[in-house]
């Protein structure tokens, strides 16, 4: 089940295949509406046999002429995705329903008008329904064109990714809290438990997600020694099981996925931040908005336990889990690097530590207060002037309280 989500998540001409069947069918339904049924529409709706295809001539070669236009919008859409924000924030594009279903929308139409133009045949003599379901669906397609204009407009800007990826993290955290709350989901301390046979990768890749409800169809206990997320090679072990063959709800793919990997989420809203304090962009406010985000997924985060993660069922299945820490350096230890001689970016990483603290644990609040320091370690508080030093030991003394 988790395999035929992650495919349908990553699949980007299924919607655009469906609407393009749909063309076809309509086109049918409306040639057995003009053979058959023709007597049932008023006078007003029938047309010449020669303005029917010249409708449909002029459908087709409009519609042809929007779809080139949203597919090079589309191609620079993802070459500023990929110059501008991340290379791995593309998906947060492509897979959008909305920009999938208006490019469906077109190839719905083009297909009816083009199949449609075949099929008439002066047997036909009167058009009833063709041209008139000809303008209609241009209509549609042209409200879709518009919508698709407004969705470019709003996703070439860097807040409205941002904000996406915030809200793809908060809702695996949700998620993750939810199956808590519901005894599916419990956090266990880290302990390895090895079992009789071991898993090993079945390709090389990233651990992209885990199909807990086919690991553990016969009641098998399985435990996973690598986090999702982590990069794995044919044949590595990756963990242990009661019995052989498990290894199909392990799911092993090219690139990471977000679908599980809340780490991966924080990944890209760092890259987005890095991306931006790079000398070549130079949008140190982008980097601060991008830090603030992650400060309150973190927020989220902090009020969980570490510890590997149990999920039950008619088996179990353990998972390996980032600790805490790990993670904070992780998402902090480039942007530390690389924005050090930026006071607004430090400043702002401290304020994203602070925002950290306000739900957190005790221990995760004693990860934060060590990690502190280390944000600002390479400073040369003596190199700075005195309006400079002032704000960032009022901004590391706010995050120390």
């Amino acid at each position: 089940m988790q395999k035929l989500k992650l495919v349908y998540r990553e699949t980007n001409w299924w919607w655009p295949l469906l609407y393009g069947v749909g063309g076809a069918v309509l086109t049918a339904v409306v040639l057995m509406v003009d053979l058959y049924a023709k007597e049932l529409f008023p006078n007003d709706w029938k047309t010449t046999l020669g303005l029917a295809q010249t409708i449909h001539s002029a459908v087709f070669t409009g519609l042809l002429t929007m779809m080139t236009f949203t597919f090079s919008t589309i191609l620079v859409v993802l070459t500023t995705y990929s110059s501008q924000f991340s290379p791995r924030t593309l998906p947060n594009f492509i897979e959008n329903r909305q920009v999938q279903h208006i490019f469906g929308i077109f190839i719905g139409t083009v297909t009816y008008s083009i199949t449609m133009l075949f099929f008439m045949r002066s047997s036909l003599k009167d058009s009833v329904v063709a041209s008139a379901v000809a303008v209609i669906v241009v209509l549609i397609a042209v409200i879709a064109f518009v919508a698709f204009v407004h969705i470019v407009s709003q996703s070439i800007r860097v807040t409205t990714l941002l904000d996406r990826l915030h809200e793809e993290g908060c809702t695996l955290i949700e998620e993750h809290v939810e199956a808590i709350n519901g005894g599916q989901y419990q956090l266990v301390p880290e302990n390895r438990s090895t079992y009789s046979f071991g898993l090993t990768a079945l390709q090389t890749g990233y651990l992209q997600a885990i199909d807990y409800e086919l690991l553990m169809k016969s009641g098998e206990r399985v435990a996973i020694e690598v986090t999702i997320g982590s990069y794995v090679t044919q044949g590595q072990r990756i963990g242990s099981a009661e019995k052989e063959n498990v290894e199909q709800g392990i799911l092993v793919g090219p690139t990471r996925s977000a679908e599980q990997d809340f780490a991966f989420v924080i990944q890209k809203l760092s890259e987005v931040a890095l991306r931006a304090i790079s000398p070549g962009i130079n949008d140190p406010n982008t980097a601060r908005h991008a830090m603030r985000q992650i400060g309150d997924l973190f927020r989220r985060y902090t009020m969980l336990l570490d510890g590997n993660l149990l999920v039950n069922g008619e088996g179990s299945v353990t998972v390996k889990r980032l600790a805490f820490s790990e993670l904070l350096y992780l998402t902090f230890y480039q942007l530390r690097h690389y924005g050090e001689e930026d006071i607004s970016v430090l400043s702002t990483m401290l304020e994203s530590l602070e925002i950290m603290k306000r739900n957190a644990l005790p221990e995760h609040r004693a990860s934060i207060d060590r990690f502190i320091p280390f944000v600002c370690s390479e400073v040369d508080w003596s190199a700075l002037n005195d309006w400079d030093r002032q704000h960032l030991e009022q901004a590391q003394k706010r995050a120390l309280s």
